[in-house]
């Protein structure tokens, strides 16, 4: 997991070539400005989500891994908690290869708050529970890149 200023996304170029693709995708593009949906930037080894979200005022259990795509989060409008996990407790649905994900239940869990200074990066395996309220605004924009680590 890697949670750090998004002035600082250039410094993690270099450790794979389709972050890096990611990465200058966003340094030459402003994405805020476009309509919630899907973006492609190399097929399917580089993607992006535009998304509007409400976010859960609830205490969820449940949180996603991928096997194949890192998750790249940060806000364009917004507060959102995501949580980061670990020490999975229980498998509550198995992966499925085709959608890449499946949900676990975890014991330790530790809260990331994106606020639109900063990004959220989740490798493969590694749980997290996006989309959770962060004690101000009940929606957020948002953009998801998911990067293809082969």
């Amino acid at each position: 997991m890697i949670f750090d200023q998004l002035e600082n996304l250039v410094r993690y170029r270099g450790i794979h070539k389709n972050i890096d693709t990611a990465i200058d995708y966003l340094l030459s593009h402003d994405v805020s400005n476009l309509n919630s949906g899907r973006y492609e930037v190399d097929g399917d080894r580089v993607f992006f989500f535009l998304q509007e979200n409400t976010l859960s005022q609830q205490q969820e259990e449940s949180f996603e891994f991928h096997q194949k795509y890192l998750d790249l989060h940060f806000l364009l409008e917004g507060h959102e908690l995501i949580q980061y996990g670990c020490q999975i407790r229980e498998v509550q649905e198995a992966y499925d290869e085709g959608r890449d994900i499946g949900f676990v239940v975890c014991e330790q869990t530790y809260p990331l708050l994106l606020d639109g200074f900063n990004f959220a990066a989740f490798l493969p395996e590694e749980a997290h529970q996006p989309n959770q309220f962060a004690g101000r605004e009940e929606t957020v924009k948002k953009c998801v890149f998911k990067v293809l680590l082969d």
